[in-house]
């Protein structure tokens, strides 16, 4: 791959507009240690601003550290700003009982996407190439995927870009000779205890003596997959499917659901599983689709500490793992927080709110406030009361779906509930006549595209 097809494809397959700024995934191998080296040459030719993203595992002890000092190094020497993180990726994986590839995956996924957000990058380049796309549709096939898993890997989906997924590794090794450039060998890599390692080394080499060409071929089933899937998509888009984001995962309305065929039906529950951040496989999906079909208020469990529950209205999914922390409330302008954006200006004479998504509040009482999820046992006295109701019996009286009561924000002076977002203000909130108001206002987050699966190399 030159730079000028590198280029073509960033504008092209990954749709990266001129001037763009990427964050890129470096662990230090040949492939992801390609990719920054193409983004550097790309900087000016496009405009970009290259940043780079490495997590080290806690997983090879020193090697994994020798890593991380590699490509810090290799970003200084090339002028790219450096973000690193230290994660305990065999603590994760025995807090959740899944597999330490799992764990290390989430924790790479949260740290990419929480440093994207906060450094303002509009892509995240991930190293995956035309080798690592067969090995993706061998595996997903043989673990019993339908079409959706045959898809395996896009240029682009969401934020996550992937440049690189028409090279081959040789090429990129070539490329890197070419340029006296070293990089790190990950001794796992030809650890053959894991499943893609397997493929890589055994099975597609074997694959291609007997059938020369099958990982291109894999390759371009893949492309198939996708432009069939794109079809399904613009379906679905065309019904108006939305599916919403919760504190802790996704909700859809069940009437959305109805009537659609089987096709359908399987690829809309996907997008609420990927949009709750739960790992999509055929044994979860046919469990959402079994409940989806069933009677009212039942649930499952599913992979990754995660619960599915059919309620009245909707169907939600959401994590246990899923942490909602507290937000202090800005005094003035808007505050950003899992549950939405609060927004806090003086308050116009008379002006008092609705009461559900904006409200009048004395200003000294805001001194301090913080936007939380419900705790066990939270009481508030309601707006006209004297004494203090259970807040679950307020949410059950409301018709608040049990599974989306974690996603009603509560904001708090102290322990006291000023206010239900939703439901109703407390009695914190009477204003007297003299005193200065605050108006806030809440606005819940929209729907948005589920971001696919991070990996890097």
């Amino acid at each position: 791959m030159t730079n000028t097809e590198f280029c073509r494809r960033l504008a092209t397959a990954c749709a990266l507009p001129p001037g763009a700024h990427v964050l890129a995934a470096v662990s230090g191998g040949a492939d992801s240690t390609a990719l920054l080296c193409f983004l550097c040459d790309a900087r000016e030719a496009m405009g970009l601003t290259v940043s780079c993203a490495h997590v080290e595992h806690g997983i090879r002890g020193e090697a994994s550290l020798a890593d991380y000092a590699f490509v810090q190094a290799l970003c200084e020497e090339k002028g790219v700003a450096f973000y690193g993180a230290h994660v305990d990726a065999p603590a994760l994986a025995a807090q959740l009982g899944c597999g330490l590839e799992d764990a290390a995956r989430r924790l790479r996924r949260r740290f990419l996407l929480s440093t994207a957000e906060r450094i303002g990058a509009d892509a995240v380049a991930l190293a995956h190439h035309a080798g690592d796309q067969a090995e993706t549709v061998l595996l997903h096939a043989a673990r019993g995927s339908d079409v959706r898993g045959l898809c395996a890997m896009r240029a682009r989906q969401g934020r996550i870009i992937r440049p690189l997924l028409d090279a081959t590794a040789q090429e990129l090794r070539e490329s890197l000779r070419s340029r006296g450039q070293a990089w790190r060998e990950d001794a796992t890599n030809g650890d053959m205890a894991y499943a893609r390692n397997r493929v890589r080394l055994a099975v597609l080499p074997e694959l291609e003596r007997a059938c020369p060409g099958a990982g291109a071929a894999l390759v371009r089933l893949a492309r198939a997959a996708q432009r069939d899937e794109e079809h399904f998509a613009r379906l679905l888009d065309a019904q108006g499917l939305t599916v919403w984001p919760l504190a802790d995962g996704a909700a859809i309305e069940r009437i959305q659901l109805e009537g659609l065929d089987d096709a359908l039906l399987g690829r809309a529950l996907v997008r609420l599983l990927d949009a709750a951040d739960v790992p999509v496989s055929m044994r979860t999906l046919g469990r959402v689709t079994a409940l989806e079909r069933g009677e009212t208020g039942a649930a499952v469990s599913l992979e990754g500490r995660a619960q599915a529950r059919l309620g009245a209205r909707y169907l939600c999914v959401t994590r246990e793992d899923a942490v909602i922390p507290d937000t202090p409330l800005a005094p003035e302008g808007e505050t950003h927080t899992p549950f939405g954006v609060f927004a806090v200006r003086d308050a116009l004479p008379g002006e008092t709110g609705d009461g559900r998504l904006t409200q009048a509040i004395p200003a000294a009482r805001l001194a301090g406030a913080r936007v939380t999820a419900r705790r066990e046992g939270d009481t508030m006295v309601p707006f006209g009361r004297h004494s203090p109701v259970s807040l679950r019996r307020m949410m059950i009286d409301a018709g608040i779906e049990r599974a989306m009561r974690n996603s009603v924000p509560l904001l708090r002076q102290g322990e006291r509930i000023l206010w239900a977002v939703g439901l109703r203000p407390g009695e914190g909130c009477r204003v007297q006549h003299t005193e200065p108001v605050k108006l806030v206002t809440f606005r819940g987050r929209e729907p948005q595209a589920a971001e696919d699966v991070v990996d890097h190399r």
